[in-house]
C-alpha cells in the first residue's frame, strides 16, 4: 500500500543547485517494531518536538534525493501522520515484522518499478538522529550520484570499523537488495563488494534503548526543552521536491 503527498507549497530550505529529480531516490527504513525501545522510536520527538522519522526523511529531502520513499510497518498510521507534510511518499510493508533485510527488499522493489529515472538509491535508517545534509551531500558525491557504491564508515561501540548505511547502491545493486529477507540487511552486500565510503563525524550513534533515549536526550540544548517539550507537535512548513517550481511563488 502506498500513500503520495504532493503539491505542498515549500518553506523548508533545498540545495541551491539540487541534482536532477530522479537521478537519486532514497528508502527510509521506518517499520521497525522497536521491541527493546518499548514505545515506537520512529516517533520519539527531538528538542524542538520534531519526530525521528519526519527529521529523517526532511534531511534526504533537503540533501536532494527524489523521489523519497518511506517504508513502514509498525505505527503504520502514527508514523505516516507524523510526515503528512512532506513531500514524500510512503510504502507500508506487510512484511516488516520479517526484519530490515524486509524493508530494503520492499523498497527497492518499489522504486524499481516507479522510478525509472534513477540512478541510484540511497539507503537510510530513521533512527540516526546525528546524520545530517553535509554528510548525505558527501556520500552522493563520492557515489557520483548513483553510478557507484558508495557508504558510510563509522566505529561501532567495541571501536571496530563499520561499513553501512547510509549507503548509495547504484541500479546494478538493486537485484540483490530486492532478494534480502529477514534481519539481513544491505551491509552483507557491502561486506562482499567494499564500496567508497565517507566518514561520519562523530562516529554512528542509532536508538535502540532508552538509554539511547537518554544519551540522544542528554546532547540537546536545555535551552530548546524548556522551549519546546518533546510532547509538542513541530511546526515545520512542507518541503517540495528538489528541481520542481515554487508552486507559490506568484503568491510572493
Amino acid at each position: 500500500m502506498t500513500h503520495r503527498h504532493q503539491d505542498h507549497p515549500p518553506d523548508v530550505a533545498l540545495p541551491a543547485e539540487p541534482i536532477a529529480p530522479g537521478r537519486l531516490a532514497a528508502i527510509l527504513l521506518a517499520a521497525g517494531g522497536s521491541t527493546r525501545l518499548g514505545s515506537p522510536k520512529q516517533l520519539l520527538r527531538d528538542a524542538h518536538g520534531e519526530t525521528l522519522v519526519h527529521r529523517s526523511a526532511r534531511t534526504l529531502l533537503q540533501a536532494g534525493c527524489w523521489p523519497v520513499i518511506v517504508v513502514t510497518g509498525s505505527s503504520a498510521e502514527e508514523v505516516t501522520s507524523s510526515i503528512e507534510n512532506l513531500q514524500v511518499e510512503v510504502f507500508l510493508n506487510p512484511s516488516w515484522r520479517e526484519g530490515m533485510g524486509s524493508s530494503v527488499a520492499a523498497g527497492s522493489t518499489y522504486v524499481a518499478a516507479t522510478a525509472p529515472s534513477a540512478d541510484g538509491l540511497l539507503v537510510a535508517a530513521c533512527d540516526m538522529p546525528g546524520i545530517d545534509v553535509a554528510h548525505l551531500q558527501a556520500l552522493m558525491a563520492c557515489s557520483e550520484y548513483g553510478i557507484k557504491r558508495a557508504a558510510s564508515s563509522y566505529q561501532d561501540d567495541s571501536s571496530d570499523q563499520v561499513i553501512g548505511i547510509p549507503a548509495v547502491f547504484p541500479r546494478s545493486d538493486w537485484p540483490s537488495l530486492m532478494k534480502l529477507q529477514g534481519d539481513q540487511g544491505a551491509r552483507a552486500l557491502l561486506r562482499r563488494e567494499p564500496p567508497a565510503t565517507v566518514p561520519l563525524t562523530g562516529g554512528r550513534f542509532d536508538i535502540d534503548t532508552p538509554q539511547d533515549v537518554e544519551k540522544w536526550r542528554a546532547t540537546m540544548n536545555p535551552m530548546a526543552h524548556d522551549r519546546a517539550p518533546f510532547s509538542a507537535s513541530y511546526p515545520v512548513a512542507d518541503v517540495p521536491a528538489p528541481g520542481l517550481p515554487d508552486p507559490s511563488a506568484d503568491q510572493r
